[in-house]
């Protein structure tokens, strides 16, 4: 009974636990193979997925980290933009919803019809999100409230401001660069007609002086100014696009060398104050956050965390940085979501090596990775109260062949063999088996029915076994699964066999003369 209620018990969890993540989650992700590539053109891609018949929706999604501010209070949040033109993804997601509607593209018209509160704090923003139950109970917000984000790559570029703040100029910080560029500009280039020629070799070690300080900065180990990284990329527009190639030279417009010259004059001459000023102008772009209204709360739990906000698709990319035709990941709805996995083959042989597709169930591996370990190590434990019933058994059964010793003499002297013998204990382990069986079968299933009933007499003691926080539930779930009874029902009865087959054993090999003595 106590196994039997345990396992459904469980079974429940585990089902809820799919239940809401197929809320919030794609059944299926395709993004780029390259770690770190966006996909342009996703519009194709989210209607050629379409066409595939184990599909049923396909939308885009951009991901990432965010600082989320509201009312003075701060913090890291994940978030989620999804296409809000795709209905797959967001009927999904209104189906796990507390209160408040799915209603996050900032052109809704249905966002101004959100009951007004009367505070400086419900200004309606520059859109909507949904945000998670455990957020809204961390902050204490509801629907309605403002919330501020901007992405956490801004503090970088803070960053890297101020510190370019404290150089001077690249052309004097980083002479080992420039001069030996300035060098070869000066001499490489000749006149020919209404062109300018320069060797091959020259150019390309002088491109390579300034294409690798320009890859240095961008990996954030120089620290120059934003105004002289602009005026670097230019130079390499000019040295990378000859008109042509002749016999071992580059071939170049007229003027080519003195627009190069003018460009290395701006970098030698620059104007540092103007170009912190530009900077920090820059700046401001960067750190201006999106203002978004709370238009839902869904529900999810610490056992089934999703992501903290969900935005539209147009300021999920703005807060990643993206141009508008560029997403992370297309998110596919199939049709059986619980054959994600075979799908996920299915598809990535279809998609080829270009593409990395991402089933629901591996991309959330470790959350039922410690859903299975526990329900393990809880059957494991559980089962040594079978085994303890079975011993028992054994002993009630060894007990009595000692009580029926002389009735068992008897029998023998009358000439019954040994497996006659045996077969009277066997029966009667037999029937305890079947019997216990029967009544935890049904003792289980009575449990099981008032399984709420439980619960709440236990709370009223003060103690609640199955906080809601926690689980993300208000009651507590439960799911028969006939074959978990079958298995148990059956291994209770063999259990009990095997209980009463050591004690029937040592009746019938004894020596009935002793037994007739009561010896």
């Amino acid at each position: 009974m106590v196994l039997l209620v345990v396992l459904s018990v469980h079974a429940g969890f585990e089902q809820r636990l799919k239940e809401m993540m197929l809320g919030f989650s794609p059944h299926l992700t395709v993004s780029s193979a390259y770690q770190g590539e966006a996909i342009s053109r996703w519009e194709e891609m989210e209607k050629s997925l379409k066409e595939f018949p184990e599909v049923e929706g396909a939308s885009a999604l951009v991901e990432g980290f965010v600082l989320l501010d509201v009312r003075g209070w701060n913090s890291p949040v994940q978030f989620r933009g999804i296409n809000t033109a795709s209905d797959s993804q967001v009927e999904a997601l209104a189906q796990m919803l507390q209160e408040g509607a799915v209603e996050l593209d900032p052109q809704a018209e249905s966002l101004n019809e959100i009951e007004e509160k009367g505070t400086a704090d419900t200004a309606q923003g520059e859109g909507g999100a949904v945000i998670s139950q455990l957020l809204a109970n961390r902050l204490g917000l509801s629907v309605g409230d403002v919330v501020s984000l901007f992405h956490t790559s801004n503090l970088d570029q803070v960053m890297k401001a101020y510190r370019s703040q404290d150089k001077g100029r690249a052309y004097d910080e980083y002479p080992e660069r420039f001069q030996p560029f300035e060098k070869l500009i000066g001499s490489m280039f000749t006149r020919q007609g209404d062109q300018e020629i320069a060797p091959t070799e020259k150019v390309t070690e002088a491109y390579r002086l300034i294409q690798d300080f320009v890859i240095d900065n961008g990996e954030d180990t120089l620290g120059i100014r934003e105004v002289e990284f602009g005026l670097l990329e230019e130079l390499l527009e000019m040295l990378g696009e000859p008109e042509g190639q002749e016999a071992g030279n580059d071939i170049y417009a007229s003027g080519t060398q003195e627009m190069i010259s003018a460009k290395l004059t701006e970098l030698r001459e620059l104007d540092l104050e103007k170009a912190d000023l530009e900077g920090m102008k820059k700046m401001k772009d960067f750190v201006l956050p999106k203002e978004l209204k709370v238009t839902g709360i869904y529900q999810d739990a610490q056992r089934a965390r999703g992501p903290d906000v969900f935005v539209s698709l147009g300021i999920g990319q703005e807060l990643r940085g993206l141009d508008d035709a560029l997403v992370e990941s297309i998110g596919i709805i199939t049709s059986e979501p619980n054959s994600a996995d075979l799908t996920e083959i299915s598809l990535q042989k279809k998609l080829g090596d270009e593409w990395q597709v991402t089933s629901w169930m591996r991309r959330h591996s470790h959350q039922f990775q410690l859903v299975k370990t526990e329900k393990i190590m809880m059957s494991f434990s559980l089962s040594f109260i079978t085994l303890l019933s079975a011993f028992s058994i054994m002993a009630v059964m060894y007990t009595m062949t000692v009580q029926k010793r002389q009735e068992i003499g008897v029998m023998k002297a009358l000439g019954a063999s040994p497996w006659q013998i045996v077969k009277v204990f066997l029966y009667q382990g037999l029937i305890v088996g079947i019997g216990g069986a029967l009544l935890g079968v049904g003792l289980g299933r009575l449990v099981i029915h008032f399984r709420q009933n439980i619960v709440e007499l236990i709370r009223l003691f003060g103690v609640d076994p199955f906080p809601a926080d926690f689980h993300g539930i208000t009651e507590l779930p439960a799911r028969i699964i006939p074959g978990y009874f079958v298995i148990v029902a059956v291994v209770a009865v063999i259990l009990c066999l095997l209980a009463a087959l050591v004690p029937a054993l040592m009746a019938a090999f004894r020596d009935p003369a002793k037994s007739l003595r009561n010896l």
